[in-house]
C-alpha cells in the first residue's frame, strides 16, 4: 500500500471511532471473511446488498461469503420481487445489515459518499440495523470538498441522489438522551479494502 494511501485508511479509521463507528484495513484476501466475522458479531439474520461487481471480486456477494453461514441475502434490486416491505427491512428479521460500496471515503471526517444508481437503491444503508460498507482504499479522498468535486464533476448526469453517512445514526432529542440508531443504523463498520 503507498503511503499516501495508508496515511488516509489510517486518518479515515481515526475519524470513524471518533464518530462511534468502527472499521478496519484487510487485504483483498481477507475482505470475505472479515465481513461473514463483522455478520457474526452483529448477529444478524438478513443482508442487503448492493449489486456491485466489488462484492463479487472480492468474494463477498450471493452464493459466495455471506449467506454461506446460513442468513438470508437481498441484493437489489433483484430483492425487490421478493416484496418492497422485505427488502426495505419492514418485515422479516428485525437485526439486519445493509451491505454497501460507497463510491468514495473522506479521511478527514470518516465520512462515505454513497451514490444511488441502478445497482445501489437509496434506502439500503438507512433501513438496516447496521451497516457494513466495503471501501477500496483506492477510492480514499483526503478532504470532503474533494470527494465532492470529484462526484459532481464527472462526465454524464449526476446521481439521482448522494448520502454522506459519517457515523451510526443518533438523536439527543428527546430529553437530551443519546440514541443511536434513530434514522438509520445503529452501527457502522468499514471495510478499507488494500489494493491488490
Amino acid at each position: 500500500m503507498a503511503a499516501d494511501t495508508a496515511a488516509l485508511s489510517e486518518g479515515i479509521l481515526a475519524a470513524l471511532a471518533r464518530r462511534r463507528a468502527t472499521g478496519a484495513v484487510v487485504r483483498a484476501s481477507e475482505a470475505a471473511a472479515a465481513a461473514v466475522a463483522r455478520a457474526g458479531e452483529w448477529g444478524v439474520a438478513r443482508s442487503l446488498l448492493v449489486d456491485d461487481p466489488v462484492l463479487d471480486e472480492l468474494a463477498i456477494g450471493p452464493g459466495l461469503a455471506l449467506g454461506a453461514d446460513g442468513h438470508e441475502l437481498l441484493v437489489w434490486p433483484d430483492g425487490r420481487g421478493r416484496g418492497w416491505r422485505e427488502l426495505l427491512g419492514l418485515e422479516g428479521p428485525e437485526r439486519t445489515m445493509g451491505v454497501t460500496v460507497p463510491r468514495l471515503g473522506v479521511a478527514e471526517r470518516g465520512t462515505l459518499v454513497l451514490e444511488t444508481g441502478p445497482g445501489h437503491g437509496r434506502s439500503i444503508d438507512v433501513v438496516s440495523t447496521y451497516h457494513l460498507a466495503i471501501l477500496p482504499a483506492s477510492r480514499l479522498r483526503a478532504t470532503l470538498a474533494e470527494a465532492l468535486v470529484e462526484t459532481y464533476a464527472r462526465d454524464g448526469r449526476a446521481p439521482s441522489a448522494v448520502s454522506l453517512v459519517s457515523a451510526p445514526s443518533r438523536t439527543s432529542d428527546i430529553e437530551k438522551i443519546s440514541t443511536l440508531g434513530a434514522h438509520g443504523a445503529k452501527g457502522l463498520h468499514v471495510l478499507v479494502v488494500a489494493d491488490r
